[in-house]
Formats: C-alpha cells, sequence, structure tokens
C-alpha cells in the first residue's frame, strides 16, 4: 500500500534550499504553472516547494491554488523520480484552473521531462 501522506520532512523551509533549486534546477512552463526541479544525488526523497505570489489573486485564491498544486504531489509522488526538490510557481490561470486541468497540466510537464512514470492501468 502507498503512503499519501505529506510528511514535514517533504517539505522545502529553508531558503538555501529554495536558492538551490532556484539557481541550479530544471525549468518547465506552460500557460498554467512555472516548475523547477532540482535533482539531488544520494536522497531518495522527493520535496516540494510552492511560490504562489499576489498576481495569482486574492487570499482565498491563492490558498485555494497551494492546496491543489499541494494535492497533486501527494497524491503522485510515488511515481516521481526519487531524490528530486520541486518547486511549483503559481501563476495567474493557476487560481482559475480547475483540479483536473491544473493535474494534467502539471504531470504532463513532469512527464515531458522524464521524471514523472504514470502507473499502467
Amino acid at each position: 500500500m502507498k503512503k499519501f501522506s505529506f510528511s514535514y520532512k517533504e517539505k522545502l523551509h529553508e531558503q538555501t534550499d529554495f536558492n538551490k533549486v532556484f539557481k541550479n534546477g530544471l525549468k518547465l512552463e506552460n500557460k498554467i504553472v512555472k516548475v523547477l526541479v532540482y535533482k539531488k544525488t544520494q536522497k531518495t526523497l522527493r520535496r516540494l516547494g510552492l511560490v504562489t505570489s499576489k498576481k495569482v489573486g486574492s487570499a482565498v485564491q491563492r490558498n485555494t491554488a497551494k492546496r491543489r498544486l499541494r494535492e497533486i504531489f501527494r497524491t503522485n509522488k510515488h511515481l516521481l523520480e526519487p531524490g528530486i526538490d520541486i518547486i511549483f510557481i503559481s501563476k495567474p490561470l493557476t487560481a482559475s484552473s480547475d483540479y483536473n486541468s491544473l493535474k494534467k497540466a502539471v504531470l504532463d510537464l513532469l512527464q515531458s521531462a522524464g521524471l514523472y512514470k504514470p502507473e499502467k492501468p
């Protein structure tokens, strides 16, 4: 059985970790969301960071966007390549997109970079 929790260790906390991803990370982007991915060498843990500016909308819209992105990561992290740090940067269209279109956009970006391997039905 897969573990779908989202623990403290799976979040990016330190500014140095964010800076490392911003400086050295692979940049993937579409009109809904921007994704930065940094591959670590030895760790097997996948970690997530979120960046959402006021351009996305009101506090309610920003929090909704962050919750959706967090949920996409949480339910699909076992299919991601191990040992990566991911930062999702929300764009204004992130708030107005429904969950399924946002999920498709994010997973298509990760799959195009070879970081996401979908399950075979």
